[in-house]
């Protein structure tokens, strides 16, 4: 249980950096211990005016600098546009297994990789949930979903995003941020449970 608190903490952080959310970032990182602040070490680099801008400049306004933060970018250059389009709607069916409606509640896109980890978070809150209730069925259900978002959508994408990345991102934040999500999303984040 304590594995799936610190998950949801770590997936609140990420999403709050996906979304460009700095009052929400600075509210959970006051309230984790400084063990785990430590840890996290893109956050020594933290400075809101500089991350600010940069976020515009890297996640939102296209231009030099700009790393696309949706899943459909970094889809296999060879997919038509058919096969695009059925893996997003296949998303969005995942999305409604547990009726997760954050993409349209934020005005944002299903693949965007803030909609995504705030997947994550809503369904780690559904396990916690369901494992404080004993509900040992719904909370295997919820385990196979989010097995399959990081399988399916999460990490096929992270080494492109990563390549893309590499020469546009200049903020020692970021970079040290998405290297930190594709470390975590990567290797350490179903052995965390």
């Amino acid at each position: 249980m304590e594995e799936r608190y610190g998950k949801l903490a770590i997936a609140n952080i990420m999403t709050s950096i996906w979304l460009g959310d700095w009052d929400t970032y600075e509210a959970f990182m006051n309230e984790i211990p400084e063990g785990m602040r430590r840890e996290l070490t893109f956050h020594s680099l933290y400075n809101r005016d500089e991350v600010q801008l940069w976020y515009d400049n890297h996640f939102f306004i296209p231009g030099e600098h700009f790393v696309s933060p949706y899943f459909s970018s970094y889809s296999k250059k060879n997919e038509d546009e058919e096969a695009r389009r059925h893996e997003l709607l296949c998303l969005i069916g995942l999305y409604e297994k547990t009726a997760f409606y954050f993409p349209l509640e934020q005005d944002r896109l299903p693949d965007h990789f803030g909609s995504m980890t705030a997947f994550m978070s809503s369904i780690l809150q559904g396990e916690i949930k369901a494992e404080q209730e004993g509900n040992q069925d719904y909370l295997k259900q919820l385990e196979e979903i989010e097995a399959e978002m990081l399988a399916r959508f999460i990490k096929p994408v992270l080494k492109p995003m990563l390549d893309n990345a590499e020469t546009k991102i200049t903020l020692p934040f970021f970079k040290e941020f998405l290297s930190f999500y594709a470390e975590v999303m990567s290797e350490d984040w179903m052995e965390a449970a």
